[in-house]
């Protein structure tokens, strides 16, 4: 696979432009900073249960946009 692939690119920029402004916070700290949900849900005062589904909605998002 190609990781330079300029369409994949535009379709991963595209997902994450569609992504709520906390579902794209939340992903961005688990993805990019490596954080855990436990850690992710202490820091931001919610529930495991919410980052969990947060999380769930930006994989939603992400596999919609690169189809």
């Amino acid at each position: 696979m190609d990781t330079h692939d300029p369409a994949r690119t535009e379709k991963a920029k595209a997902a994450l432009a569609r992504m709520p402004k906390r579902t794209l916070h939340i992903f961005i700290a688990s993805q990019v900073e490596g954080l855990s949900y436990v850690e992710i849900a202490k820091r931001e005062g919610l529930f495991l249960w919410q980052v969990r589904r947060h999380m769930l909605r930006a994989i939603r998002i992400i596999v919609r946009e690169m189809r």
